[in-house]
């Protein structure tokens, strides 16, 4: 028996093969999804379009013209597409068991009692009489609180979630949601997820167009919900958008009305934002447990020539840079750090809240989308709770103000201190209202209390709250996750054909440059290169997001074209040395970082790297002289004295080794400087001090016997050849074995 996974992998096949033109290919995987349903309709539909397909290639191999030929394959095509979106239809209420299904039985099953299976027009519908109530003139409408209207709500909500195809029946629906004063904006923004959920789970373009509908709304807080929604169903169809050209078309026409270059950019970055939200949770509320590499007895490592070299490294960002990305108002620049990861949508309180969402409330699905306002009546226990100490209407008000929490989130914290102690209530109240005060203050300044900011936040939190129903709802497992994968909207055929402004998609590669994204920076910034090739801040942070996703010979490609482009940039040379060290090219590391020190004489890190680089290179007297300038520049530095004494060391000068390495043991040695000092005095026929130096090593509890046997095996050579015997070398390590218990 076919299981959902089979179900929906050959679904995903026969699409793909549909959207790379291989039409026999889907038409056979087709026949063979349609044979699992036993169902002699989609057989008879199948052979049709087989049918018709043969016909038309005939046509065309015979030379015959036909200037509808076009039309009629792309026509071929949707036929193909919608008779695989039925057949997966048919198949997933078959043998998923999903609650979605049950509901939609359980719908027919209410209409069917109405003497109207049939519905063709508005009067069929089964709560047509409520409808009928909320909408009559004559009549008061009941109140949002008034439970009979919630129920009538919620019975379109799931008319128009569980069927289809939208007809006449279902866009009369929607529109009347939309048209009518009797509907309040709350509802308005339910019945958006009703077709957003509706359009994920079976393809229908009148699906897309009511939405466009709601995005045409003067009402921000519904054509931002709609906007977001149209987005999502259009980057989860984006191979079969091109063949329904009337709603790119639609959509152009509005592009000025909806703003949508500046919309999509907020949308796109938003939904690319979701990604960092588990690990930005596990930062804000766990334990940082640092991960401890295995160590590595590097000449860096052994003489702590990072410390000497830190300031100089290369790979800190070029200071020059202005932060290119910018959310597109500029608005939240005065905030501190953790507010203005709030502003700028980070998803900071998701791991705080998933644990918050047992309450009865989230046992309804559209509850977990539904916005937050005050007359909703499953906040009337909260307003019950009302004493001398807590006045729950003004926290709510203080809720619904806040933009830092979205909506599902809202609705947790307020279920939750429902069971709180009244003191505990009070306090947080306090608390609460302050914050609330410093916030309307803030959001009283002129820009920030126009529409745009109003837009925003409705976006960030209407995707926060679509990422807790899909991620952490007990009824994700129901539906394609939209938040996983790479999440590369710019990509998108449909989003490309409304956006023509490169500065939104350099917009967004720079967002993910900030937070360090760089593989999916490094894709967007190839792609703008090929406008301007010679864009030499393009090509320095392509060099970098390559250099930090240790592709080090592709970055010194980018810097390359730089230092062809004109004179060489001091950042360029030292990012340039780096990577030339990682590939282990000291020979032209030493070259660059000799131009960067030509350029800027006056920086003594640059020198440290020089010496290191001479030492890499075996030119030990060389590098000598360069850490004597250092020392000379900085007397007293304790970093230079090992460098310096481990240089006298491999030239054999050892007394001189000898007054150094004296001198580091002295300070604040570690396991290295033990061990380089212990060589020094074996070397000067001191063994047994030479072991004590050893043993001293050893006792570093992050520092274990084979770790010491590494180091050993590395510096042998210089043992040998500043006179130790070789076969002594063996038995000392024995020695050291047996009596340093590790």
């Amino acid at each position: 028996m076919i299981n959902v996974s089979q179900i929906n992998s050959r679904y995903v096949r026969i699409v793909s093969l549909a959207a790379s033109r291989r039409v026999k290919d889907a038409l056979d995987a087709l026949n063979k999804l349609a044979a699992e349903t036993a169902f002699n309709d989609f057989f008879i539909q199948s052979g049709h379009l087989e049918r018709t397909y043969e016909q038309m290639l005939k046509y065309t191999l015979e030379g015959i013209e036909d200037p509808e030929r076009d039309n009629v394959y792309n026509r071929l095509l949707v036929s193909i597409l919608e008779l695989t979106d039925r057949v997966r239809d048919f198949l997933l209420e078959k043998h998923s068991g999903w609650h979605t299904y049950i509901l939609k039985r359980e719908m027919q099953k209410q209409q069917m009692l109405t003497e109207k299976g049939i519905i063709e027009t508005l009067d069929d519908l089964a709560f047509k009489t409520e409808l009928d109530e909320l909408l009559s003139e004559k009549k008061k409408a009941p109140k949002s609180s008034d439970l009979k209207r919630q129920k009538l709500v919620n019975d379109i909500f799931r008319h128009l979630w569980l069927n289809n195809e939208y007809n006449e029946v279902e866009n009369s629906l929607a529109r009347v949601v939309l048209k009518s004063k009797e509907f309040n904006w709350n509802e308005r923004a339910l019945i958006i997820n009703a077709i957003l959920l509706s359009g994920l789970r079976y393809w229908d373009q009148e699906k897309v167009m009511r939405l466009i509908d709601f995005a045409e709304s003067g009402e921000q807080e519904v054509s931002a919900r709609a906007l977001v929604a149209i987005v999502i169903i259009l980057y989860r169809y984006d191979s079969r958008i091109a063949l329904y050209p009337e709603i790119s078309g639609r959509l152009k026409i509005l592009k000025d009305d909806l703003k949508l270059d500046k919309n999509l950019e907020k949308i796109s970055i938003q939904m690319i934002r979701t990604r960092d939200t588990m690990e930005l949770g596990k930062k804000l509320h766990e334990d940082i447990i640092p991960e401890v590499a295995r160590l590595k007895p590097e000449l860096e490592d052994k003489l702590k020539l990072e410390e000497l070299m830190e300031e100089q490294e290369g790979e800190e960002r070029n200071p020059d840079w202005e932060s290119v990305f910018r959310e597109s108002d500029g608005l939240y620049q005065k905030l501190d750090e953790f507010m203005k990861l709030q502003m700028e949508g980070a998803d900071v309180y998701m791991t705080t809240f998933a644990r918050l969402k047992q309450f009865g409330f989230f046992s309804e699905l559209t509850n977990w989308l539904m916005p937050f306002y005050k007359e909703n009546p499953d906040l009337a226990e909260i307003y019950e709770t009302a004493s001398d100490k807590f006045d729950p209407e003004i926290f709510i008000d203080g809720l619904i103000r806040t933009p830092f929490l979205c909506n599902s989130d809202k609705y947790s914290f307020i279920f939750n201190i429902k069971y709180l102690p009244d003191d505990q209530k009070q306090m947080l109240s306090t608390a609460f209202n302050m914050e609330m005060e410093g916030l309307d203050e803030f959001i009283a300044d002129e820009k920030l209390s126009s529409g745009d900011f109003t837009f925003r936040t409705v976006i960030i939190q209407y995707i926060q709250d679509l990422y807790r129903f899909f991620k952490i709802s007990q009824f994700k497992d129901e539906f394609e996750d939209i938040f996983s994968g790479k999440l590369d909207l710019y990509y998108a055929e449909f989003f490309n054909s409304l956006v023509s402004d490169l500065s939104i998609i350099r917009n967004i590669a720079e967002f993910f440059f900030e937070k360090a994204h760089y593989e999916e920076a490094f894709d967007i910034f190839t792609m703008l290169l090929k406008e301007n090739p010679e864009d030499t801040e393009l090509l320095e942070k392509t060099g970098y997001a390559l250099q930090k996703m240790g592709e080090y010979r592709k970055a010194v490609s980018f810097y390359r074209k730089i230092e062809l482009s004109g004179s060489p940039r001091l950042w360029v040379l030292k990012n340039m040395g780096l990577c030339y060290r990682k590939l282990d090219n000291y020979s032209e590391a030493l070259n660059c970082y000799r131009e960067a020190s030509r350029l800027s004489p006056d920086e003594p890190g640059l020198g440290s790297i020089i010496g290191y680089c001479h030492m890499k290179l075996g030119n030990y007297k060389t590098a000598l002289d360069q850490y004597f300038k250092l020392e000379y520049l900085n007397p007293g530095n304790q970093h230079i004295l090992r460098p310096i004494a481990w240089c006298y060391f491999v030239l054999g000068e050892l007394e001189k080794s000898d007054k150094y390495f004296r001198r580091v043991v002295q300070a604040k040695p570690d396991y290295y400087d033990y061990i380089n000092y212990g060589h020094v005095l074996w070397a000067l026929g001191k063994r047994k001090e030479a072991i004590e130096q050893y043993s001293q090593s050893l006792k570093d509890p992050g520092f274990g016997m084979n770790d010491f046997l590494k180091v050993m095996e590395d510096d042998k050579k210089f043992l040998i050849q500043n006179g130790v015997d070789r076969n002594d070398i063996p038995l000392l390590l024995d020695y050291l074995h047996y009596n340093s218990g590790k």
